[in-house]
């Protein structure tokens, strides 16, 4: 009986004991999983658009093209406790061939590199002092077509970088707007020919230009109606040392139009202007209004 009752203890000690460092290892798992979960917010869309047009004795004329754009646009968010790391990378390119057969003329429709990242503590509810610094260039050459001899911009001729301290105002998900009352922007112009010329407001021979100023960028990203969402972010610039109210602007919008899971519309537009960039038209030259806007319908996807 004593031996009975001997075995039991053991075997009662050996289960209690095997069961505690269990329930301590649980203890301590639970706070940490979901914070490390909860902490990183990932939101991306991707989008293939393909378009194509041929003619056979057409009477009434025209002429063979294909198109073909893809872009990429992701958002990467960390937040825990006060501090909050945001992430954003823009991708876009495209391109269409005119005409059939040798003859068929290359021209690109759409070709952009956007980067911003910032860093931000809260001061409170709404408001976080932030540094944030934005980086943009282009992948391959730009031409004035038809002339496609010449290249007018190339991959970091111009890649204009932004970098500032100041504060961020988030009144609601979808909405940020940054506020810098000292940012430096920076010019590049990374190849000689370019340079040369003085293109993109950057001094003859120079590859690169300083600017410094204040700096003031706002996001708004939401879905506006079921399967309809709106992506837009303006920023303005204007220089203390030049020119001081002469404001540079960059103005971009993204509007998704969801068919299906698959299927979708894209429209994107932007507007520039830069008081540094002189553009050529038969009125003269001078600093000009940009706009660019590109239309796709085709392939995409969301994650997050």
């Amino acid at each position: 009986m004593k031996k009975s009752i001997f075995l039991v203890l053991i075997v009662a000690t050996s289960l209690a004991f095997g069961q505690d460092p269990i329930n301590k290892v649980a203890v301590q798992a639970d706070p940490v999983t979901p914070d490390s979960v909860k902490a990183w917010t990932i939101l991306g869309t991707t989008a293939l658009n393909i378009n194509q047009a041929t003619f056979t004795n057409w009477a009434a004329g025209g002429q063979n093209s294909i198109g073909i754009g893809a872009m990429f646009n992701m958002k990467a968010d960390y937040k825990k406790r006060k501090s909050s790391w945001k992430n954003t990378l823009d991708l876009a390119y495209g391109f269409q061939f005119l005409g059939k057969g040798k003859s068929a003329m290359f021209t690109k429709t759409d070709d952009k590199i956007v980067y911003t990242t910032s860093y931000g503590y809260a001061l409170s509810k709404h408001w976080d002092v932030t540094f944030l610094s934005s980086f943009r260039t282009q992948f391959t050459n730009g031409y004035n077509y038809p002339n496609d001899s010449v290249a007018i911009s190339k991959f970091m001729a111009p890649a204009y970088l932004v970098v500032g301290l100041g504060v961020n105002y988030v009144p609601a998900e979808y909405f940020t707007l940054y506020l810098s009352p000292s940012a430096g922007r920076f010019t590049f112009v990374m190849d000689d020919t370019l340079s040369a010329h003085g293109a993109f407001g950057v001094d003859k021979g120079k590859q690169m230009k300083g600017e410094f100023g204040p700096y003031m960028r706002a996001v708004f990203n939401k879905e506006v109606f079921k399967n309809i969402t709106v992506n837009s972010s303006l920023e303005l610039f204007t220089d203390y040392l030049k020119k001081f109210g002469n404001i540079d602007l960059n103005w971009n919008v993204l509007i998704g139009l969801k068919v299906n899971k698959w299927l979708s519309t894209t429209i994107n537009a932007q507007t520039v202007y830069d008081d540094d960039v002189m553009i050529k038209t038969s009125n003269g030259e001078g600093p000009r209004t940009q706009f660019k806007e590109v239309i796709g319908v085709g392939i995409a996807y969301t994650f997050h």
